[in-house]
């Protein structure tokens, strides 16, 4: 089956976790619980644990347990400084555009917070759609379901799709769909199809599954 869609995760993937753009997406979060729940930071710290470990997502335990609408806490937690931390990424933009694959983002955030970091690293125009946690009718990857509802819209298998992404479950899942799973991250081994440091050693995967030639061309 002939591979149509890169999906890419977007943060920590895009962008290396070491910058610090998500321990600030993950201290809002803490607030939030904190003022909303009128938690102690503690308190916060535990019951964002407790529903990471339950749920895999913040947000869900939020919903099911205390009646928080989505958009409230979503609007929230991205009111981060995207624009201060993140910089034009041109090695990033290069490599894109060497990619003759369709690409589109799959992300647990919104919209306006995947907007801001691909205008922020500079490679906006490569990708085709964002499919964020709203399209996904607030059902995170890894649940499957997610990733169902994005390969109905694009009209295409989980065989014609590779996933690139920071989170082994989701890797997990897209492997169990048919997807070729590529891990960023250092130093953790996980159940992947390749495991690559940061997100510019995606054209070797690329290159040694055949998919594009030494100048990027598609095969």
């Amino acid at each position: 089956m002939v591979t149509r869609y890169i999906l890419f995760d977007l943060d920590n993937t895009l962008y290396p976790r070491e910058c610090g753009l998500f321990h600030l997406i993950e201290e809002r979060i803490k607030e939030y619980l904190r003022i909303r729940l009128g938690l102690t930071h503690a308190e916060s710290a535990a019951l964002r644990h407790k529903y990471l470990r339950a749920y895999g997502f913040t947000l869900v335990g939020l919903m099911n347990h205390h009646g928080i609408y989505p958009e409230d806490y979503l609007t929230f937690v991205h009111e981060v400084d995207v624009e201060g931390v993140l910089g034009e990424d041109r090695g990033l933009a290069r490599m894109m555009s060497r990619i003759p694959l369709k690409k589109v983002i799959v992300t647990n955030s919104t919209q306006r917070h995947a907007q801001r970091v691909i205008c922020s690293l500079g490679v906006e125009p490569f990708f085709a759609h964002i499919f964020d946690i709203a399209f996904m009718d607030y059902i995170p990857k890894p649940n499957p379901a997610s990733f169902h509802k994005v390969m109905n819209h694009l009209g295409v298998r989980g065989g014609e799709c590779l996933m690139v992404d920071d989170h082994p479950p989701t890797l997990a899942t897209a492997r169990a769909l048919g997807m070729t799973a590529v891990y960023v991250g250092r130093g953790e081994q996980v159940e992947a199809d390749y495991q690559i440091e940061e997100i510019k050693g995606l054209e070797g995967v690329l290159m040694d599954l055949q998919l594009i030639g030494e100048r990027g061309v598609a095969r």
